[in-house]
């Protein structure tokens, strides 16, 4: 047979390694939930709809009937036999009265009582004899149950019930301390009897004929006179009840206060005899000796009391009798036995009853379907006949049945044979999981009688069977299959007068045990016959179990052997199965069902869905080509999947953490703890890792030849529709088997690789649970915390990886912070995990340890070996580092130079062919994805030691000393010792830059250049001095759609090297560059830098191009400031429509020529005083126009303050044209004097101003003296009829007087050579002017005024000539 995994497969990655191998447990899981309640076994659909079961031969099938090979399996088997102590045998023959015997199975032990004597032994070897003689009366009753909590002292760990006609007595049970020093557990230890009494309270002459406890330590007892009584003890006495007292729940709650000669045998014809209780749902069933049934509800936590429903015998014959009406009623008689069953057994199905012929009577107390929160009735809902009677049945009825257990589908049933024999009767349906009907097998057994008592050894689960329902809807625990590999074999103790007898319930793991020893060997009939009963890949599982449990227990090994043999020999091989008629019709294969499903066709039940289905895969299924295909794989492929999914079924889908609250000096704080206690995780990771042994040791072992499929003579049958192998050539069929070969060592390698990552989760669980989980849980982050919270055993293996690594992370941290060596704990986690915990994790831990303890050194050549030492084992990490972690070690360490060290190795390493400067290089094409990966590898690398830069450089600059706002009231809080001071800082952040700039790594200058640049250090970087900077920013200026801040930054690094050419064209470039991004006030500076620049280059490299290239800059910079007028005039303007403000973001954008800034600009939004200036600017002349743009340069500034007052204004507008003129006053062609004195002049007469503003403007902008005389003169002179028309005929003879009075007031404000002569042409025209006025009209007051105001101002003139 070939090896199970081979090599020479097609990688996978890891996360869909596990993927695959996880939903393949998915699925078994599944299949092992897919078990149906014992309702729906038993085919009753509605409590209304009784049914009946064990007429038909597929009730109790016979194997051999039906070809399997196996005449019958045993179900039970004797264990051992124990007989009565020889002390006990003297006892009897004191004897006066009575005795009895019975079983107290939760704590190993058996009891006699002879007369007023009561004696405990263990059952299991005869020893730790105990008795209790301080009875006066005989003994009627007895009974082991449970104290009360909070009651009695820990030490009573049960208390013992003794009944006798006059009193109730209550002993109290302890145990000596086991040699381990733990308390004793159930037999564990010495039995202890306390001499005296806890309590004793009369018994009022009832005759107690059964003591019953529930689990949360109520007693009721039966009554002979029909009634069930409860004893109720507590700590003290009430006011209204004693500390022990006892109520009778049949008549009144208040009977302990009524004589006892009223309540005197009300029942004496029907005492009760039995009581059940289902601890699950707090539910108490009755039997009476005549076969009545009565219902107690106690409540939904199990502390109330009410009767519920009763149903007498009469009724439960007559509705058996309805249900079967083809068997005698005599059948139904007696009622020997009631069952309670518990949810996990039924959650339908609530009590059975058996009867003297072994008739089980199933009952429910609630509608189907209905919420089952409190019983409401008692109905009888089928009727089980037991083995023998079928029309064919060889086996005799069982008869006279007197002693009866049942319990999760076993019946165990004691039968009289004789005064010597008993026989018993064990009914089961261990052997037919997983159906859709009840099917059972039956054993008999020849015991010694007669039989005194019978009950079942009690036990518990290690491992919590309940979390594989977690998340469903509540339902009964899987067939035994589904945990064989992990519960006790079922035990149960019939006790007679010749002693103890021992029985084992056979599992099919003990079944297939048993039947390689009978046969010595796989090689039988019997062994394949169990194969075929159970399903090969059932079979195989099970025979996991004993091959894989010879290391950790005492099992055979040749059993073990041969269980691995039998795994091999009857596994199966792989097959291909396709159908050209599914593929016709879009159809995936049938699933081959379970061979036993077949062995009555016509009435058997078929198994569950999704048993034994293929694993299909349409990616991997389709190599062939041609019709429909799927793999069918071995039941070597799936026994081992099914096996690991029942070893993980607990774990699988159940949370991995729980949080408990706690109350702390914070508040309630909510911490995690595992869900798994470190039993569980011990017992389950051993069944892994004897899984995990069992398949890597047979990985590589050839067992030559392929396996025998024990289902090859029912092919036909399995195949259905599928072609058969007639229908393929050799050559096709090899090939077939060969993909089939090659696919399931696929999947098996998956599940190989689950199995491992189970083992190291599991192991580093463990681990995780030893050291306080919720301590470790706690320093997780809260990101990993919310994970961790929301997790399963599941999502752990299988997406876990980095969380199983934070948790190791924590563990070590928490060593480190304790200043404890990490060595062993190193060590266990490298042999528990080495996956998750590799020798690079070691390593690293390693580092760590000698960077914490740097900390506490003193020494600092010690100090600085260790950091060297911790540095040169980070870099012999062969794995990528988690670098921020490691990197804020060496951080918290002051290890600086370390972290440019390690970052630029691990870049390396990351990087080893340097594909990601190639791709740097190359432009960064996006379809290099291995050049992009390596290039992100290497920037988070480089990342890091930026980071560290960042934080030194802020830790530089800040100021500690600085008052600050504290975060909370009370005293200031204590500076932080790990901060580090600013003087520090700056050196060690002097350091790693000096440092970093010597590495001749060019993309990790790049990474630092990038750093300085999104920081704003800009200064600092204009101060490196490499070859890598130019190439540096002439590609970030270039790659980034001309970067301005990038050019910005070349032209300055071009400046600093004195490339002042260089400099002086990106500064053009930069002003020229259009966008939104660069401001017209901006780009204006660009220009006056490109200038100086270019002033710099010429004036030390004298070339014409670059005279040419300066005298193009200053005309740029001259349109530039036209442009800056123009953008500035728009801003003016209060109201800006959208084609305003289109103007404005255009003038924004870009430099535009001087003919467009006049005709889209200047023009089109008519400034005139732009105009004027572009006109000037461009050197062209027109009289006409330039007076016009005068003109209505004029007219705004008198409107634009129209609303002032007079002297306002007049001043306002003196101020503006002031300015204005300024500008033009030296070129005459652009300040057309005679034309705006002219029309100030008309402006002023019209609005009444102040007549000498005019003048006093004009000199204000240097305009001469003698300039003005001449032009007012001329002025006056011309005898224009305008001032006639206004009425003003003498305004300029005002103004010429106060222009000449203004001279004559200041003769300095003119040279001494200068004066003379003006005052000479002041005098002429005076003399002009008083002739013009004396030709006047003298009766005019304004003329006379004005002619001595002119004779005065000659007198003065005059004298000036002096």
């Amino acid at each position: 047979m070939a090896s199970i995994i081979g090599s020479g497969l097609p990688p996978f990655a890891q996360q869909d390694v596990l993927d695959n191998a996880g939903r393949l447990i998915d699925k078994h899981i599944q299949e092992d939930q897919s078990y149906v309640d014992l309702s729906e076994l038993i085919r009753v659909q509605t409590h209304n709809q009784p049914t009946v079961s064990g007429l038909h031969d597929y009730d109790y099938p016979s194997l051999l009937e039906v070809g399997m090979g196996i005449d019958s399996l045993r179900e039970v088997s004797s264990a051992k036999r124990v007989p009565l102590p020889p002390e006990l045998v003297e006892q009897f023959g004191r004897m006066q009265c009575s005795s009895m015997m019975g079983l107290f199975p939760e704590i190993e032990r058996a009891w006699l009582a002879i007369d007023s004597d009561i004696f405990v032994w263990r059952y299991e070897d005869g020893t730790d004899l105990a008795y209790f003689d301080g009875l006066n009366e005989n003994i009627l009753s007895v009974a082991l149950v449970k104290p009360k909590k909070d009651i009695f002292q820990p030490h009573i760990r049960y208390l013992l019930c003794i009944a006798t006609p006059v009193d109730f007595v209550l002993l109290g049970v302890s145990f000596a301390k086991t040699y381990d020093g733990g308390g004793g557990e159930g037999g564990m230890g010495e039995m202890h009897l306390l001499p005296d009494p806890l309590f004793s309270i009369p018994t009022d002459n009832t005759y107690i004929t059964s003591i019953t406890g529930t689990d949360n330590g109520r007693i009721f007892m039966a009554g002979k006179d029909g009634c069930l009584y409860e004893l109720v003890y507590q700590a003290q006495d009430g006011w209204f009840s004693r500390k022990c007292r006892k109520i009778n729940h049949s008549t009144s709650n208040l009977s302990f206060l009524v004589p006892s000669f009223l309540n005197f045998s009300f029942s004496e014809d029907d005492p009760l005899v039995q009581i059940s209780i289902d601890n699950s749902r707090n539910t108490l069933f009755a039997r009476t000796e005549k076969g009545n049934i009565q219902v107690f509800d106690l409540g939904e936590d199990g502390k109330g009391m009410g009767r519920v429903a009763s149903l007498s015998h009469q009724n439960i014959t007559q509705s058996a009798y309805l249900i079967a009406r083809t068997i005698d009623r005599s059948n139904y008689k007696t009622l020997v036995s009631i069952s309670a069953l518990t949810k996990a057994e039924s959650s339908n199905i609530h009590l059975v009853a058996v009867t003297h012929s072994g008739v089980r009577l199933y009952f429910t107390t609630n509608p189907f379907g209905g919420s089952k929160s409190r019983p409401t009735m008692l109905t009888l809902v089928h009727v089980r006949l037991p083995p023998g009677f079928t029309a064919n049945a060889v086996t005799q009825c069982p008869s006279k049945v007197n002693k009866c257990c049942y319990s999760k589908g076993v019946l165990m049933m004691v039968s009289s044979q004789n005064e010597l024999n008993d026989l018993l009767w064990c009914v089961s349906n261990d052997s037919f999981p997983i159906q859709t009907q009840l099917m059972e097998a039956h054993t008999t057994l020849n015991i010694d009688g007669p039989t005194w008592a019978m009950a079942e050894v009690p036990w518990s689960s290690i491992i919590n069977n309940d979390s594989g329902r977690t998340g469903r809807i509540e339902k009964a625990d899987p067939p035994i299959v589904v945990q064989q590999h992990i519960e006790p074999c079922r035990r149960f103790i019939i006790l007679s007068s010749q002693g103890s007898h021992i029985f084992q319930k056979l599992r099919p793991v003990e079944q297939l045990q048993q039947l390689l020893i009978d046969s010595q060997g796989p090689d039988s009939e019997e062994v394949k016959g169990f194969f075929r009963l159970h399903r090969v890949e059932q079979a195989c599982a099970t025979c996991l179990i004993l091959a894989c449990s010879s290391r950790r227990s005492a099992a055979d090994p040749k059993v073990s052997d041969w269980a691995r043999m039998a795994f091999f020999t009857y596994g199966g091989e792989p097959q291909y199965h396709y159908s050209a008629s599914m593929a016709a019709h879009g159809m995936q294969p049938s699933n081959i069902g379970a061979v036993y499903s077949r062995m009555q066709p016509a009435h058997m039940s078929t198994p569950a869905q999704g048993y034994n289905q293929s694993y299909y895969q349409p990616s991997m299924m389709q190599p062939m080509g041609g019709p429909m295909q799927d793999v069918m794989f071995s039941g070597k492929h799936n026994g081992i999947c099914i096996y690991l999914g029942r070893i993980l079924r607990p774990f699988w889908d159940r949370p991995a953490t729980t949080e408990f609250p706690c109350q702390t000096d914070q508040g309630l704080l909510y911490y995690f703890s595992s869900s798994f206690t470190s039993e569980e995780i011990i017992i389950t990771l051993e069944l892994v890792r004897d899984l995990s042994d069992f398949v890597d040791f047979n990985a590589q072992v050839d067992f030559g030849g392929s396996g025998e499929s024990v289902a090859s003579g029912f092919s036909s049958r399995m195949m259905g529709g599928r072609y058969s192998d007639a229908m393929m050539d050799d050559q096709t069929r090899k090939k077939l088997a060969n993909e089939a070969q090659k696919l399931e060592k696929i999947s098996l390698q998956h599940v190989r690789e689950l199995i491992h990552q189970v083992e190291e989760v599991l192991g580093l669980w463990k681990v995780l649970v030893d050291h306080q989980f919720h301590v470790l849980a706690a320093c997780l982050t809260k990101d990993q915390q919310n994970q961790l919270r929301s997790m399963t055993f599941k999502s752990l293996v299988i997406n876990g990886r980095e969380l199983c690594g934070s948790l190791i992370t924590c563990l070590i941290s928490r060593y480190l912070d304790d200043n404890a060596t990490i060595d062993a704990i190193s060590s266990r986690l490298r042999d528990v995990c080495p996956n998750l915990y590799s020798t690079d994790d070691a390593t690293c831990s390693k580092a760590n340890e000698l960077l914490q303890a740097t900390k506490t050194n003193q020494n600092q050549l010690e100090k600085r070996r260790q950091l060297q030492e911790a540095l040169r084992l980070f870099k012999d990490v062969n794995q990528p580092l988690q670098l921020p972690a490691v990197c804020n070690q060496l951080a918290s360490v002051n290890f600086y130079e370390g972290i440019v060290d390690l970052c630029l190795t691990e870049s390396n390493k990351l990087d080893p062919q340097n594909l990601a400067l190639h791709f740097y290089r190359c432009c960064e094409p996006p379809e290099d994805q291995q050049g992009m990966q390596a290039f992100i590898n290497r920037m988070e690398c480089y990342k890091c030691i930026t980071d560290t830069l960042g934080y030194l450089w802020s830790a530089s600059t800040s100021h500690p000393q600085a008052p600050s706002i504290p975060k909370s009231p009370g005293p200031p809080q204590a500076p932080d010792p790990t901060r580090i001071s600013s003087v520090q800082a700056e050196q060690f952040r002097n350091e790693v830059f000096q440092l970093s700039l010597k590495s001749d790594d060019e993309l990790f200058h790049v990474a630092l250049y990038d750093w300085l640049f999104l920081d704003n250090h800009l200064d600092k970087l204009l101060e490196i001095q490499t070859p890598f900077m130019e190439p540096y920013l002439k590609r970030k200026s270039g790659t980034h759609g001309d970067n301005v801040a990038a050019l910005d930054m070349l032209w300055k690094y071009y400046e600093k090297i004195h490339n002042f050419p260089a400099a002086a064209r990106i500064l053009s470039r930069l002003a020229d560059r259009p966008g939104g991004d660069v401001s017209l006030q901006q780009r204006i500076e660009y220009l006056s830098r490109a200038i100086m620049c270019a002033k710099s280059a010429t004036s030390r490299i004298s070339s014409a191009a670059e005279g040419e290239f300066l005298h193009e800059l200053e005309e740029k910079m001259e349109v530039a400031r036209l442009q800056l007028q123009v953008h500035r005039a728009l801003c003016k303007i209060p109201h800006r429509s959208p084609m305003m403000k289109e103007a404005l973001n255009r003038l924004d954008s870009c430099l535009i020529d001087i003919t467009k800034l006049y005709e889209d600009f200047a023009d089109r939004f008519d400034l005139s005083e732009c105009k004027l200036a572009i006109v000037h600017c461009a050197g062209l002349y027109d009289a006409a126009l330039i007076e016009n743009l005068w003109q209505n340069i004029i007219d705004k500034e008198f409107d634009a303050c129209s609303s002032a007052d007079n002297q306002s204004r007049v001043t306002n507008i003196s101020n503006r044209l002031v300015a204005i003129a300024q500008l033009y006053s030296d070129t005459e062609r652009y300040f057309p004097l005679a034309f705006i004195l002219k029309y100030l002049e008309q402006k002023s007469c019209e609005l009444n101003f102040d007549p000498h503003w005019v003048y006093r403007a004009m000199l204000q902008i240097h305009v001469s003296p003698e300039k003005l005389l001449e032009l007012y003169d001329r002025m006056f002179k011309s005898k224009d009829p305008y001032w006639q028309t206004i009425h003003r005929p003498l305004h300029l003879l005002v103004v010429l007087h106060g222009f000449m009075t203004h001279f004559s007031n200041n003769p300095t404000s003119l040279p001494t050579m200068e004066r003379r002569r003006f005052s000479t042409s002041c005098l002429d025209c005076v003399s002009s002017y008083l002739v013009e006025l004396q030709a006047i009209s003298s009766t005019n007051p304004n003329v006379r005024n004005l002619v001595q105001q002119f004779k005065a101002l000659q007198a003065k003139l005059e004298r000036l000539q002096y």
